[in-house]
Formats: C-alpha cells, sequence, structure tokens
C-alpha cells in the first residue's frame, strides 16, 4: 500500500457547513444593520467607530487586532499539522505553536517506525448529551517501548478523499453508541489498523462523568431555542447601536423605569419559556436574558431618543468653567474629565457654546458630539504643527 497522508482540521464540521454557520452569523449581524433605522446614515461620521476624541485609534482595538493575528497565526500553523503513513513509518508534524499541546496531545516532529508500536489504544468517549462534546474527547494513543503519542483520531482528514466530518445537525445529536463506530470509521483510525499487523489495537469506549457529562441539550428544548435566538438578536443590537452612536452624549438623570421593566419582562418571558428545563439551565438562561436586556436598554434609550426628535436644536450653553456648561433649562454638560482638555482649556472663559440636542421627553437629552469632535480633532492638528 502506497503513501497516505492526512491534514489536521480543528472543527469537526464539514467545510460547507463550517462556513455555512459563520455566513449565517454575519447575515444577522449585517442584516441588523439594515433594519435599523439610521437617521442621516449619508452624514455619519463613520470614523469615530475607531478613533477616539484626539483622532487616534483607542488601546481596546488595538488588544482586538492583536488577538485577531494571533487568531491567524493559530490558524495558519494548524494548517501546517499533517500525518504521513507508508509501509514502514509514521511521521508526525505538529508545530508546538498550535496549542494542542496544552491539551495534553503530542506535538512536533516524530518519525516512528511501525515495528516499533506495540499497541494501538482507541478511546471513544461517551456520557456526553452531543456528539460534537463526545469526538473531541476522543483519543487515540500509539504505544512504543520509550513513550506513547497521542493525537485526536477524528480531525485528520485524508488528502485526496471526501470530507469526512459531520455535519451542523450532527453534530448536536445525541451520541450514545454512535461514536464508536465513527471514530472506527474516522481514516486516520482506519489506515493504522489496516498497518497494525499483530500490533494489540484495543477500542474501549470511556463513559466521562461530571458536570459537563450530564449536562442538559439547550438545543433540545423550544423554548430555550427560542431564549437563545432572543439573546443573540439582543446581543447583537445593544453591540451594533453602541458602535453606531458613539457621536452622542447622554446628560441628565435616565429614568429607572425603562432598565427595570425590560430586566423583570425578559426574565420573566425566560423563566416562563424554559418551563421544563433543569433549573440551573433555566434560571441561569433567564438571568442571562435580562443582564442582555438590560445592556440594550441603553443604547435602545439613545435611539428611541432620535426617533422622537430627528432634528436636534441648537442650545448656546454658559461656560461657567473649563470644560463645565450649564443651561437654566437642560441638563448640564460636563466635560472636565474628557479626553481632551487642552481644547476646552483653549476656549474663552464665560463665554457661550453652542450644543445640539436631542430631547427625549424623559428627563435626559442626547447631546450630538460630531461637531465638538470634529472641532476638537482640527485643534489638535493644528497645535501638532
Amino acid at each position: 500500500m502506497g503513501k497516505q497522508r492526512f491534514r489536521y482540521s480543528a472543527s469537526i464540521l464539514k467545510t460547507s457547513h463550517l462556513f455555512a454557520t459563520i455566513g449565517a452569523l454575519l447575515t444577522i449581524l449585517l442584516g441588523s444593520l439594515l433594519l435599523l433605522e439610521l437617521p442621516d446614515i449619508g452624514e455619519q461620521d463613520f470614523s469615530q467607530l475607531f478613533l477616539d476624541e484626539h483622532g487616534n485609534v483607542p488601546f481596546e482595538l488595538h488588544l482586538i487586532a492583536l488577538c485577531l493575528v494571533l487568531g491567524c497565526i493559530v490558524t495558519f500553523v494548524n494548517r501546517q499539522v499533517w500525518l504521513e503513513l507508508d509501509n514502514e513509518h509514521l511521521t508526525i508534524h505538529i508545530p508546538r505553536l498550535t496549542g494542542l499541546g496544552l491539551m495534553g496531545f503530542t506535538t512536533g516532529d516524530h518519525r516512528i517506525p511501525l515495528h516499533a508500536i506495540r499497541k494501538i489504544e482507541l478511546t471513544p468517549v461517551m456520557g456526553f448529551r452531543n456528539m460534537a462534546q463526545a469526538l473531541q474527547q476522543s483519543r487515540l494513543n500509539l504505544v512504543t517501548e520509550r513513550r506513547t503519542y497521542r493525537l485526536q483520531p477524528y480531525h485528520f482528514l485524508k488528502e485526496g478523499q471526501p470530507d469526512h466530518r459531520i455535519g451542523i445537525g450532527s453534530a448536536f445529536g445525541k451520541p450514545k453508541t454512535r461514536v464508536e463506530a465513527i471514530i472506527n470509521e474516522a481514516p486516520l483510525v482506519k489506515a493504522l489498523s489496516g498497518f497494525a499487523g499483530n500490533v494489540d489495537f484495543t477500542s474501549t469506549p470511556t463513559d466521562r462523568t461530571g458536570p459537563l457529562a450530564n449536562h442538559f441539550n439547550l438545543l433540545k428544548h423550544k423554548g430555550m431555542v427560542l431564549q437563545l435566538i432572543l439573546l443573540t438578536a439582543l446581543g447583537t443590537y445593544a453591540l451594533v447601536d453602541y458602535l453606531l452612536l458613539t457621536n452622542y452624549l447622554v446628560v441628565g438623570d435616565l429614568p429607572l423605569w425603562p432598565f427595570v421593566s425590560t430586566g423583570l419582562l425578559l426574565g420573566a418571558l425566560g423563566i416562563q419559556l424554559g418551563k421544563g428545563a433543569p433549573r440551573a439551565e433555566r434560571f441561569g438562561l433567564a438571568v442571562l436574558l435580562c443582564v442582555i436586556a438590560l445592556a440594550a436598554t441603553y443604547p435602545g434609550l439613545q435611539r428611541y431618543t432620535l426617533l422622537v426628535s430627528p432634528e436636534p436644536i441648537s442650545i448656546a450653553y454658559d461656560s461657567t468653567e473649563t470644560g463645565y456648561f450649564q443651561h437654566p433649562l437642560y441638563p448640564a454638560i460636563d466635560q472636565r474629565e474628557s479626553n481632551i482638555p487642552e481644547y476646552w482649556q483653549s476656549l474663552p472663559s464665560g463665554e457661550n457654546y453652542t450644543f445640539f440636542l436631542h430631547e427625549s421627553g424623559l428627563g435626559y437629552v442626547l447631546v450630538d458630539m460630531a461637531t465638538v469632535y470634529e472641532k476638537s480633532r482640527a485643534f489638535y492638528r493644528e497645535d501638532d504643527r
């Protein structure tokens, strides 16, 4: 039999199913953007999404960029993992940067003579409620006189052969006895068993117990699925509107009743939808839904204000001290702790400063800071010169 080569994949899903899942999440995100009634979208200064008052990229975005770069590096390194099996040797190439060593798997470069293998131990894991966890936790051990090589049996795809991995539907199905059959049919396991000869080849299912073994499968409960959809929708909305409304500053006292009513309503809805589920999952997911609802209420109040007052009014505030502005009919605007103190100090003391306000009718106002940021950036550019 000729040489066989296997490449590693961190995912147990078929490539088409993985891309479909990612595409669905991106569609939800983009769809939420399109469904929002954005005020004067043509006049939005989208640079405010990634620039601070000084016109600089904040530290948080640098950190996110660093995480993305590291993720790309790990993904690239994972694609360099391969095994090669011929009539005499098994060659292993697993770079240490993959992180597989942190999970107890073999890393590095190894060339193992087949005659040196004394035992091949396959350990399909039982006890999990879905196939994805069962396949991720299963192990393949190659025992020689000198050491034991530990691999994931299901994650290696045979080059030139169809994708053997499961689809998104099967990933959340109940494994029961199916996991052992699926593991034994994995290309790497079949290839090794064919070369094993007189080697002791064992397949010993392990019943994994513990908090993750008997967890409740949320996707099998319709009410829980609906809560997960609500969590995704509310979380996406909160994130999108939070990023889009960075030009607006809330001044005045926000009313508590929208937060209290929204939190209680979504919490009660979560408890109702979770009927029939275990107590921990039922109340845990309801609390999470309540927290996400509270987080979405803040940008929701901003969006409400822009809907009831789409056109801002210009109000001349009195500059009573550096960065602090007052008006007899509107809440004070305090910029004394802002990141542009030099700009506020450059303004003439005791004179008026015009702000553009959106009135909510609920005791607070929304200040459009786009003009302020534009003037402050111009000030710092001139100051740098």
